[in-house]
């Protein structure tokens, strides 16, 4: 049976892969309110909402400047926003398949149902591609949500802008299966050990080479699309169906001919202690640098770091920096996790959440001390630093609801929420100091969610 392909055994496994990965995926004290549970749904509608709307307004400010071009213009312009979505889908679907392949990873139950039931190594391997794909749409439509608005942009009739529309799902589900066939030629037959590293060093690969092309040869791409006779229809089509027969041939290749027996459980490369004495500094700070968070995004920002300042120069990077030293706030979000194990000593030694929280703060400042030089070197402004600060409670926050050891997918929910809500938070930058009402709030909703920690007897 190693070789056999059964769509009735797929099925199967995939139930249980879905009733053990998502069980528990609410099971946090704060989430045992219903208040909570509603109010969490409420904010991010209105914070939705409110994205929506500034989006709307910016938009439609958009539409009337450029009601008054020629024809040819508004053409060029809109081939250029068509070719833009098809990059930004490739770049999305390998950060995806990066996040979902390293954080959505089956438990002890999974893997041991899958090794002793009469399962073939292919069922196993294209179940889990499947299942992982399915998680991976599922963010994906998060997103797509959040991009819609802006197919405004593109002057299309009904029927272009549903083809459209399923060729982004279309792109996104077939580059998904490409990056998994890669994976699966370069682990195939690997110690684990081996395809540890082996998987580290890819991801660190892909990241670096979708960086590169989304800072440089996007654009030249978009360019060269832009001054094309084809018409949006005829490159609506040739992508799908272009994506169509790719994302086609690699399942065949991996479902039929590589699919290999190559699940595993992924592990934490570092541990937390807790000192028994205090939650200062010394406490927290181990929590969230001695992850491999931590890792992936020093790694890579020193990588683009010196690739930038090799092409552009200071200047260039120091610009580069604005963007990318905020973002590293959310490294934070492995920390509601590391101390879930600890937790329950915290009453003994007389911790409160007031104290917690102060030291998060802490903790905070010291990480995007580099974006406040920057912000100041180069814009006189404290924006990248309170962004920073922002993303490093939304991520801290987002990893306490969905802390990775109470469900497999916790993680990749924790991350993708606190990416659509980096976006969101991204749109009050233009509006001068609403960055700290916003802080402020964080920080309220995170002292609630510490106070319903501290409350839960362990």
């Amino acid at each position: 049976m190693t070789n056999s392909l059964k769509f009735k055994n797929i099925l199967c496994i995939l139930k249980f892969f879905y009733n053990d990965t998502f069980h528990g995926l609410f099971n946090r004290p704060f989430f045992r309110s219903k208040v909570n549970r509603y109010g969490i749904i409420l904010i991010l509608i209105l914070l939705y909402l409110g994205y929506f709307y500034l989006n709307m307004v910016e938009l439609n400010a958009l539409s009337n400047i450029i009601q008054g071009r020629n024809s040819a213009n508004l053409m060029f312009a809109a081939k250029m926003t068509l070719s833009s979505y098809f990059n930004v889908i490739l770049i999305l679907s390998a950060l995806l398949f990066i996040l979902v392949n390293s954080t959505v990873s089956l438990s002890k139950n999974s893997l041991f149902f899958a090794k002793t039931l009469p399962f073939s190594e292919k069922e196993v391997s294209v179940s889990q591609m499947i299942f992982k794909l399915s998680v991976a749409l599922a963010f994906f439509e998060l997103l797509i949500i959040i991009v819609i608005p802006t197919l405004k942009l593109i002057p299309m009739n009904i029927f272009t802008a549903c083809l459209v529309l399923m060729t982004l799902h279309t792109l996104f589900i077939s580059s998904f299966f490409i990056f998994d066939l890669i994976y699966t030629l370069v682990l195939k037959d690997t110690t684990f050990t081996k395809r540890i590293l082996l998987t580290f060093a890819l991801d660190f690969l892909i990241v670096v080479l979708v960086m590169v092309h989304f800072l440089v040869t996007r654009f030249k791409v978009d360019a060269w699309t832009s001054v094309q006779k084809e018409s949006i229809l005829v490159m609506t089509c040739i992508v799908f169906f272009a994506s169509l027969m790719i994302g086609t041939i690699a399942y065949l290749l991996n479902s039929m001919f590589f699919a290999k027996d190559n699940i595993y459980v992924h592990l934490n490369y570092f541990k937390i202690v807790l000192p028994a004495f205090s939650i200062g500094l010394a406490t927290t700070m181990p929590a969230i640098i001695r992850s491999k968070n931590f890792l992936y995004f020093w790694a890579l920002l020193i990588v683009i770091s010196i690739g930038s300042f090799i092409q552009n120069g200071l200047d260039g990077t120091l610009q580069l920096w604005l963007f990318l030293l905020p973002i590293l706030g959310i490294v934070a979000i492995t920390y509601g996790d590391a101390m879930i194990s600890v937790r329950k000593l915290f009453s003994i030694y007389k911790i409160s959440p007031l104290t917690e929280l102060i030291s998060l703060l802490g903790v905070s400042i010291i990480l995007m001390s580099p974006a406040l030089y920057v912000g100041i070197a180069e814009k006189q402004s404290l924006d990248p630093f309170m962004y920073g600060i922002n993303i490093f409670f939304v991520a801290t926050i987002a990893g306490f609801l969905f802390p990775k050891s109470q469900s497999n997918v916790n993680e990749t929910i924790a991350s993708v929420l606190t990416f659509v809500i980096m976006i969101i938070l991204s749109a009050l930058i233009s509006f001068e100091g609403a960055l700290y009402p916003s802080l402020i709030i964080l920080l309220c909703v995170l002292y609630l969610i510490l106070r319903k920690e501290y409350e839960v007897p362990r």
